[in-house]
């Protein structure tokens, strides 16, 4: 049995992301403790504890949002890793949040509904730095598309304001009234998507059928209690705090760690908030719905064209000009984005995924999976499941550059 560590946790426990990064470490120190975890209430924003600065312990994992934060867990000389990446200048060990994978997967589930008009959700005008990045590569994605996309707010506020306040919602409200209709809005995260389903029916706007809205985290108290249930995108907070577990245990052993390591998000968690297929032209509506409901049935581009009465080379043009991708794309796309499911949410051995997701064999099924997300099914599984798995040098798949 290894040394007994004394681990602290400056881990917000106000979320439901914070406390599934949480669960992710308890799990690892569970797995190859022996450690004893110091945690106490906390939300994202608040200042250093004033216990840290006589704490005997040996390392910390903190959520490090504020320079005072961050000077404070220099200031204590432990080993520590940053699960945050906020302050530039926190000088920490990063293991956090894929974000341009997130964004991709969320423009990815719109694609797919057949949506041309979307729209950017940040109520708090861009004063956290993940939330401007989330922003950019979203519209960035979208206007690459030759897409419109709008943006809430179109200026920074003055001041802070309860997000329930009157004022606030009757802002939101007017914006959401601007939109063209349907439309898909990103929010940057699941309470402020819940914020935007709020502001939707208080107007008498339909959702998922005018307005589509998806968050980010999949905090299962905000999409259960949100109306209609919200569709969120599952970053994969669990495999950060196990990553990052590991990482600290690496630290306080005196080995090297990546400066930057980024876990891969499990994917859309489709809910009644997005459930629906949003395509002006009839015919790819149609066409989409049939592949929603038969891709997993060994359907090919023709058996979409005989279905619909149309010849294959007219049905492949529309989806081309919708969703810019051919039938069989299109297909394959749908098939891959159930094994990413089945992968996360089942044991189900590799070969009895392919069978039931429409694959001739499992060979075609990891072939087709590889090309589409760069990694293989089976260790997609495991970095969804724990995160990266180390390299025999220390480093991990998906490191980043220093």
């Amino acid at each position: 049995m290894g040394k007994h560590r004394r681990v602290a946790l400056l881990i917000e426990t106000s979320r439901g992301h914070g406390r599934q990064i949480i669960d992710g470490v308890a799990r690892y120190a569970k797995e190859h403790g022996p450690w004893s975890l110091f945690l106490e209430p906390r939300h994202l924003d608040d200042p250093p504890p004033r216990w840290l600065a006589g704490w005997d312990g040996d390392g910390l994992l903190v959520r490090c949002d504020t320079p005072e934060v961050a000077a404070a867990v220099r200031a204590r000389g432990l080993p520590a890793i940053d699960l945050r990446g906020s302050v530039a200048e926190c000088g920490l060990p990063l293991v956090g949040v894929d974000n341009p994978a997130i964004i991709r997967a969320a423009v990815e589930h719109f694609r797919q509904r057949g949506f041309r008009h979307y729209a950017y959700c940040d109520c708090h005008g861009g004063r956290r730095f993940w939330m401007e990045i989330r922003r950019k590569q979203f519209v960035d994605e979208i206007r690459q598309l030759g897409l419109s996309c709008s943006v809430y707010p179109r200026r920074r506020p003055r001041r802070r304001r309860v997000p329930w306040s009157p004022e606030h919602m009757g802002e939101l409200t007017r914006w959401l009234l601007t939109l063209p209709q349907p439309v898909a809005i990103r929010a940057c995260n699941d309470e402020q998507a819940h914020l935007v389903l709020e502001a939707a029916q208080q107007v008498g706007m339909r959702v998922p059928d005018g307005v589509a809205v998806l968050g980010i985290d999949n905090d299962q108290t905000f999409c259960r209690v949100s109306t209609p249930s919200l569709s969120s995108v599952d970053v994969n907070a669990l495999a950060v705090g196990y990553q990052a577990a590991a990482a600290l245990a690496r630290r306080m052993a005196g080995q090297r760690v990546p400066a930057k390591t980024l876990i891969r998000p499990c994917g859309v968690i489709v809910r009644e908030s997005t459930d629906i297929v949003a395509a002006d032209d009839p015919e790819v509506a149609a066409a989409l719905r049939f592949i929603r409901e038969h891709a997993c049935q060994g359907i090919q581009a023709d058996d979409v064209a005989r279905h619909l009465s149309i010849s294959r080379s007219t049905l492949d043009r529309h989806l081309r000009q919708v969703v810019g991708r051919s039938t069989t794309s299109v297909i394959v796309q749908m098939r891959l984005a159930q094994v990413k499911d089945y992968l996360a949410g089942t044991d189900l051995s590799l070969r009895g995924i392919a069978a039931r997701t429409g694959f001739a064999s499992l060979h075609h099924m990891a072939n087709l999976f590889r090309d589409r997300f760069g990694v293989s099914p089976g260790r997609c599984r495991q970095e969804m499941r724990m995160g990266p798995v180390a390299r025999p040098d220390g480093t991990f798949r998906g490191e980043l550059s220093k």
